[in-house]
């Protein structure tokens, strides 16, 4: 989500690999069990979680995709919420942008293992390439493209929280724009891709989370215009007052002691 307001300056960056393990370990812990799970030889386990089936592996990557996509929306929430000094009458800076990574490094491990999943699948079958490469799938190859590319977007956008002091503002800034499109990218290949959008509860899901987004962009975008509309009224009024030769009082103490 846009980032318009500088974090809090902290004594000590956190390492990349420390991010990566942070992102990963849920994805791997998940993909683990599930995999240690098809190996079960007692009956009564293996019918629990229908590893005798052909659609095991269909089943767990429908449901990484929808918490990644679950953990996308919040941390889009959140980051437009942050923006907009939403939470700052009751939690700390620091709090709310590192919980903000933290979201976006679930919705990542998520994401990951929605996509290691389908490379084992059965039921639908994608090969490397396929997953890695937009539109070279033969299911829907339009919409699991978006799904790609929002892919993407979202790792570009996470990895700069970890490359603030390699990287300006403006550019940080920037990138972070990013993640709106990449979670309109993660909402159309969830409604155009996914199995389970005809559910009248998936689809009212992605409905709220869409309007919610909606609602706190432009709450945002209302923000930035009253600010700017702000800074111009002063810049019209100061400029008033040069004319009329009425320079406010701070400037012509600096003059005299200049």
């Amino acid at each position: 989500m846009p980032e318009t307001v500088a974090r809090p300056a902290v004594k000590k960056q956190k390492p990349i690999p420390q991010a990566l393990f942070t992102m990963l370990t849920l994805a791997i812990v998940l993909a683990a069990l599930t995999f240690g799970l098809s190996f079960v030889q007692l009956g009564s386990l293996r019918a629990l979680f229908a590893l005798d089936s052909i659609q095991t592996w269909w089943y767990v990557t429908r449901a990484a995709g929808l918490l990644g996509y679950l953990m996308i929306w919040l941390s889009t929430l959140w980051g437009l919420a942050v923006s907009s000094k939403i939470f700052d009458p009751w939690l700390e800076r620091l709090f709310t942008f590192d919980f903000h990574e933290h979201l976006s490094l679930l919705g990542l491990g998520f994401v990951t293992l929605h996509i290691v999943v389908l490379l084992l699948d059965k039921f639908q079958p994608f090969s490397l390439l396929q997953v890695l490469i937009p539109f070279l799938s033969a299911y829907r190859p339009l919409w699991v493209g978006v799904g790609v590319i929002t892919f993407y977007l979202s790792l570009l956008v996470t990895v700069t929280f970890y490359m603030r002091s390699r990287i300006s503002q403006k550019t940080f800034h920037t990138i972070h724009y990013l993640s709106l499109v990449a979670y309109l990218g993660a909402t159309l290949h969830g409604l155009f891709s996914g199995t389970d959008s005809p559910l009248m509860a998936v689809g009212f899901m992605y409905l709220v989370t869409f309007l919610s987004i909606i609602f706190l962009c432009t709450y945002w975008l209302y923000l930035i215009w009253a600010r700017k509309a702000e800074e111009r009224a002063q810049a019209r009024k100061l400029v008033q007052q040069k004319r009329r030769g009425k320079a406010p009082q701070h400037q012509t103490v600096n003059r005299i002691r200049s």
